[in-house]
């Protein structure tokens, strides 16, 4: 008997309390409501479904791959089946790691992924297939919950632009080719007292095989610097080309008697050293890879400008052995290049391809083409 009141006052409330019962009612039928929706929008985000997407390779004078924008939703296992009507092609995802190739002429080649950012992704032809190889580009656009892409990334900060295309010339070269195997033990025996081991910095130097020292100096600089012409930070040294007043407190350091006995060549072998410090043989194999998948067509696997597929752009591709023009340049200016792509001469962008981390790891084997790291 007391059950079944409990249940008459439950569901047939008094009229006293009825308006009260109501407004509980709503309450937890909108808070039930809104977690489902929160729990779909989950689902939705998180899904696993799978899609099957057909691409097809062909020279970009055939027309180029057959779709210019892949649409996929965030959480999607995507299964690419990619196949060329005329010669071999590659396939890749910039930023994702999406990789595929060969792509053979007349089979089918399926590469298999979760799309599990967010954004919108250049794919790009891996290898050389046509003079206007560099059009062989596309866009896989991965639409998050709320069924639009986001910002993949943020715009790097670049030195200004107007600069990477100025004529540049170190005037003064090593004899034969510098070598920081050879530069690293004249380091230790006169430098390493004040900048460090590694040229990390002390409080008697500044750290001068730092990445923050180093991506706006010019080697050609450092070898000034060594010779006692400038200071750290670039500026003449009083004395040395006319009056001027040191910077910082290291500006007033002459490096003259510490490199009392070396040559040039030594000096130079010193200036290959420091720019090996801060670059792992790892982190050059990483940029060994991305330059003979992404730019030896060009550039030439030695990189001295004799690709093949140089000949058919407009301007010569870049000789990476010359050092009159590649010890005169900054690694921020290299990434910024590489970043942009040659404007006019054929050259693509690598900007919305290559992570940060992949650019400079590229630019630090750019150099070992003219500063030999160690052996």
């Amino acid at each position: 008997m007391r059950f079944r009141n409990s249940l008459h006052r439950l569901f047939i409330p008094s009229h006293g309390t009825r308006l009260e019962y109501l407004a509980r009612l709503t309450t937890v039928g909108v808070l039930l409501g809104f977690a489902v929706a929160l729990l779909v929008g989950a689902l939705g985000r998180f899904r696993s479904t799978g899609q099957d997407v057909e691409l097809i390779a062909r020279q970009p004078s055939a027309g180029g791959w057959s779709r210019e924008r892949i649409v996929v939703n965030q959480g999607e296992r995507v299964r690419l089946r990619i196949r060329s009507e005329d010669v071999v092609h590659g396939f890749a995802v910039g930023r994702l790691g999406v990789e595929a190739d060969p792509i053979e002429p007349g089979k089918v080649t399926t590469v298999e992924f979760v799309a599990d950012r967010a954004g919108e992704f250049p794919f790009y032809c891996t290898m050389w297939c046509d003079p206007n190889h560099a059009r062989m580009r596309g866009i896989l656009e991965v639409r998050g919950p709320a069924g639009f892409p986001l910002a993949s990334s943020t715009p790097a900060s670049d030195v200004t632009l107007q600069h990477l295309d100025d004529p540049r010339d170190a005037g003064v070269v090593p004899q034969v080719m510098s070598s920081a195997t050879r530069g690293l033990p004249l380091y230790g025996q006169r430098c390493a007292s004040c900048h460090g081991a590694r040229a990390e910095g002390t409080p008697g130097g500044p750290g001068v095989g730092r990445r923050e020292f180093l991506v706006d100096r010019r080697p050609a600089d450092v070898f000034q610097m060594l010779a006692g012409a400038t200071t750290h930070d670039g500026s003449p040294r009083a004395g040395a080309h006319g009056p001027g007043a040191p910077r910082s407190p290291h500006a007033a350091l002459s490096h003259s008697q510490y490199v009392r006995g070396w040559s040039e060549q030594d000096r130079w072998d010193v200036v290959a050293a420091l720019w090996s410090l801060d670059s792992s043989a790892e982190h050059i194999d990483l940029g060994r890879r991305l330059y003979l998948k992404n730019c030896a067509a060009c550039h030439g696997e030695r990189g001295r400008g004799d690709g093949p597929g140089g000949k058919s752009q407009p301007n010569t591709p870049a000789n990476f052995t010359d050092p009159r023009r590649m010890l005169a340049g900054t690694s921020a200016i290299y990434t910024a290049k590489i970043r942009r792509g040659g404007m006019g001469t054929g050259m693509p962008y690598w900007g919305s391809i290559f992570t940060e981390e992949e650019l400079t790891a590229l630019v630090d084997y750019l150099r070992t083409f003219s500063l030999t790291h160690r052996e």
